[in-house]
Parts: C-alpha cells; structure tokens; sequence
C-alpha cells in the first residue's frame, strides 16, 4: 500500500534527518562557524588593536568578523570596528582609503583584504578593484604593457606589499630594457626616478621640446639634454632652466659687457657667425651717409660700447668753422651730407626779423666771426643814428625790424609823461633842433613866455594849472586860510595890481583902523576882532571885572585910551558898593 512513497521517508528517516540538523546547528553555535571556514586566517603580526596582533589571533572567534544573518550590521562594520582610522581616511580623498573610496563608494573592506586564504597570504590584494593611481603622485598610463605585451599588474612593482614602493624597482626593470642609456642617466640625474618620472613620461622618451617656451632650433638640437639640464635632480629643476643665450654661452661671449647680454640681437642659434647688428636699436641709429661707413671706422680697437655720439668726437677733423660754431654741428648740417648747410638762426637769442632776414651773414659776421656777435642796434647801426646819443642806445624803444620808419615812441616810458594837451603837441615844439635827451621837463622852461604873473607865483606852475589847461587854476590858500568874510573875496580884492607874491598877512594891511582906535590898540586885530564878525567881545580881553556894566557905553570907562579903565568916574573909591556890584 506504500508502493509510490521514496524509501527514504520513513518515520526513523525523519528522525534521523531532524537529529542530525539539530546536531549540526548546536555544533555551528557552539563552535562559531569553525564548520563553514574556507582556510586559515592571515597570521602575519601587525599593529596590535585590542590585543589582537593578526587575523589568525579570532580564529576561534568568527563573530568578531562574521555577524549572523539575523543581524543588521555588516562584516565592514565589524572591520571598522577594530581598524577605526579606516572610517576616517574614506572621508579624506588625499588618503589612499578615500581615493578608492571615491571612485568605489560601494566597494567592501573584503574586496580589497580577502582572508582565509593560508596564514602566509596577503591581505590586499587590488586586482579586482580600480585605484585612482594618479592621485598618489605617478600615474601609470606610461605603464600599461611589460616588453613582452603582457599586462602589468601591482606585484610587478610593489611585490606583496602595495603600500610601499622602492624605486630600485624601476633601475633594475630599466637596466634589462636599455643598459647602456641607463647607466648614463643615473649617473647624470641620480636614482631618484620619481623626482622626474610621473608616470605619463612628461620628461620621458616622447618629450618634445617644441612644446616649451624654449625650442631647439639650430645647432641646440644637436645638444644632449645634460649640457644645458647639468644636475637636474628634479621636475622643478627641468622646468627652471633659464633661458638666456649668456647664462650658458658668458664663457663665450667676446664682447664681455660691452654689448649687454642679449645675444640674440645680432646672433641666431644657426651659429656665432655670420652675425648682424641693428644700428637703429641703439642710441645712435644710422642714417644718411652714416650707413655705409664700416664699423671699425668708430669702433676701433673693438671697441662697441661706450663710444660718444656727438658729432664733434669723430667729425672734429673737419670742421672748417674752427670751433666758432661750437660743437653741435647738426644745428646746420645732416647726415645726408655736410652741404647745403642749413642754419635756424631763431633757436639763438638774437632771431632774424623783418629786414634782418634779407642781411647777408657777412654784414653782421665780419671775417666770419660768429660766435660772440653783439647784438645791440647800436653795434650794427650806430654809424646811421641821427640821434647821435640823445635817445640812448636802445633803438628797440621807438624803432622795430619791420624798418626805421615809421617810428613810434612811448613817451610814459621817460621821465615826463605826457596828459592832457601835451599829448598833441607836436615833437619839435619841446625838442628843439632835435634835441631830445636833457629836455627840460619843468614847465617853467616851455611856458614863460605864458606867465601872466610875472614870475610872482615861481615857476613851479603845476602849484595851480593842470596839463588839461590853464583854466580853470587852482590855488592852494592855505598859508593864509580864507575863511568866513574872506572867503567870498575876490583875489583883486587882495591882489591889486597883480600881486600876489610878497603881500603882508596883516589884517592893518588890507584894513585902516577907526579914528576911534586912534593906534590905541596896535596892529593886531584879531585881539578883538575875527574873520566871522567886526564886533568885540569884552570877555575875550577883560579880566572879568567889567561883568554886569552891559548898559555901559565904552567912554563911560574908557575916556582916550581903551587900554586902560578906570572904575572911579562911576564909583566912589571910598565906597566900593556904590553904585553897583
């Protein structure tokens, strides 16, 4: 009746099947996967983390590494746990753990440290897993075949430790390629290969120099690198050369410093010689005549730098002036030829105006004297001044160079200005004969014969007229100040006759005393009397005992003499105050 069911499903199948699964899960928690382990652990010693120098130290301990399925941390996070740096170094790209983690975010620390594969085996291995190997400095990219077309791979280079390099590595693989090139290069450039080398052969064999600021034209492309990168033990060291002819070529340089350290203005890099020089980059640039004189002819004894460039120092030979001239000889002549001969007489301080510019040099340069010719009207024209001295030596004051006529003379530049209507006097009315210097200048010595006083008044007749006219005149009275009464006067009041110099200022003299001062009270009337009123002022005159006789009459104190009073024709003397206070 049991015919179709499989043998093996029997009750004591079944028993036996549970028991032995049982037995294997109790063994897999008792003993922490020892069961499942592919190999041994790496038991190689290294930095000591909790006690623990190797992976071959948690052989007995799997779920130090191995979390089980039910729970949610993984075998990287019990990595990290030990190995704490390692979270650190992925957040740093200038690591090697956070390059490979940029590029691989989701790589696992297993990927690149398999274990349990003998206790003497690696635990890194990168072949598998792609490293920005152009982060650390040197790419490979100059390093993707070995000579027999075989990939390369990290072993090739770094054998069993990637994370160090010796850079015998690279002379040892080098010398087998090429020996002889190899022993020369080491020992011109020293055995550090990565100071120079970066791995995309910047400086390798494909270098080409086109491609720097410094080409090899001429004879530098025959030069080996070595004479010019002598000691170069470095990228930097190849980049910095100079790049100057004199840095490399001074012991060559024949001209020492005379000519500067620009090679290139008259050399190539085809050869020292044939050389050319261009004047026209100097101070003196060659021109005219100048061009075609050979170099020796200034430059003698070799001599190139320094030289004057004045015309003088070469052309002094040759001048047939004598040195008149001075020494700038291109004030009149040019490098196309000593004549015609041109000469800018206006860049001296005597320029040529009017009809100087028609004279002849030889009417002012006597004998071909140039230098030191006077410039003075007179020195030229003194022979033909009808003036004689009388105007001076200065004919620029009334003449120009336009000719000597017509001529013009500012006479407010002289002493006597002339105003007024001596502006229209004609000349020779003051300057008799032509006489024009000494001319008097008071007015005295043109005008007598209009002195209508008679030389009372002096001859200073600016005192009352004015160059505008004789009339109206002015006087100054303030010698004797008209005043009041006197004001109002006419001269002839005073001035009968016409005199007017020598009259007395007494007033007796213009006014005849009263019969009844009878000479009583002398000459001067101003005692008692004032330009403003005849009438007398007791007060003035009294000592003040004559108050209160205002009804008084002047003889009832004063009989025949008013110099003297008396109080006894009105006043008892033997009784004061009779009569009055």
């Amino acid at each position: 009746m049991h015919a179709n069911r499989p043998g093996f499903i029997t009750t004591s199948g079944i028993i036996s099947g549970l028991l032995t699964a049982l037995i294997v899960i109790a063994i897999g928690l008792a003993r922490g996967g020892v069961l499942f382990s592919p190999g041994s652990l790496n038991a190689k010693a290294g930095i000591r983390l909790g006690g623990i120098t190797s992976h071959a130290d948690l052989s007995r301990q799997c779920s130090a590494c191995h979390p089980a399925f039910w729970q949610k941390s993984t075998q990287a996070d019990r990595c990290i746990a030990c190995h704490t740096d390692i979270s650190t170094q992925q957040q740093d790209p200038a690591s090697i753990h956070g390059m490979v983690y940029q590029d691989n975010p989701d790589i696992s620390c297993r990927r690149c440290h398999p274990d349990h594969r003998g206790m003497d085996a690696p635990l890194t291995d990168m072949q598998n897993v792609y490293f920005p190997h152009d982060l650390t400095g040197y790419s490979l990219i100059a390093h993707q075949k070995q000579t027999d077309g075989s990939s390369f791979i990290c072993s090739d280079c770094h054998g069993n430790d990637f994370t160090n390099f010796d850079q015998s590595v690279c002379a040892n693989c080098h010398q087998q390629i090429k020996p002889d090139f190899m022993q020369s290069h080491r020992q011109t450039y020293g055995e550090d290969c990565l100071a120079c080398h970066d791995g995309i052969d910047t400086f390798g064999h494909n270098f080409n120099h086109e491609d720097v600021i410094f080409q090899l034209t001429g004879k530098h492309a025959q030069v080996s690198c070595d004479k010019c990168h002598q000691n170069a033990r470095s990228r930097a060291n190849l980049r910095d050369l100079p790049t100057d002819c004199v840095s490399c070529h001074e012991k060559d340089n024949p001209h020492s410093v005379r000519l500067g350290n620009d090679c290139t203005s008259c050399h190539t890099s085809a050869g020292w010689t044939p050389a050319t020089f261009d004047h026209n980059l100097a101070v003196f640039k060659l021109e005219g005549k100048h061009i075609d004189v050979p170099c020796e002819s200034c430059h003698g004894n070799k001599v190139l730098r320094g030289l004057p460039i004045d015309c003088f120092s070469c052309h002094q030979k040759d001048d047939k002036h004598k040195g008149q001239f001075g020494t700038t000889c291109n004030l009149c002549h040019n490098v196309t030829g000593w004549l015609p001969a041109t000469f800018d007489h206006n860049i001296f301080a005597f320029k040529l105006t009017g009809k100087h510019v028609n004279v002849t040099c030889i009417h002012c340069h006597i004998n071909n004297a140039f230098k030191g010719t006077p410039t003075l009207c007179v020195d030229c024209h003194g022979n033909i001044n009808p003036h004689s001295e009388r105007l001076g030596s200065d004919c620029g004051k009334c003449h120009t160079t336009g000719g000597w006529l017509p001529a013009t003379f500012d006479h407010n530049l002289a002493a006597f200005n002339l105003t007024g209507k001596h502006v229209q006097v004609p000349c020779a009315d003051c300057h008799i004969n032509n006489l024009y210097k000494g001319t008097p200048a008071s007015c005295y010595a043109c005008h007598q014969k209009d002195d209508r006083h008679n030389g009372q008044f002096g001859t200073d007749c600016g005192l009352c007229h004015k160059t505008s006219g004789w009339l109206p005149a002015y006087f100054d009275h303030s010698g004797f100040p008209l005043t009041n009464g006197h004001a109002g006067l006419s001269c002839n009041s005073c001035h009968a006759s016409g005199r007017y110099v020598g009259l007395s200022s007494a007033c007796a003299s213009c006014h005849n005393a009263p019969a009844s001062h009878a000479g009583l009270f002398g000459s001067d009337c101003t005692q008692c009397h004032s330009t403003s009123s005849w009438n007398f002022n007791h007060p003035n005159v009294c000592d003040g005992s004559c108050v209160n006789h205002e009804g008084a009459s002047c003889s009832d104190c004063h009989t025949s003499n008013y110099s003297s009073a008396t109080c006894t024709k009105c006043h008892d003397s033997n009784n004061p105050g009779d009569g009055g206070d």
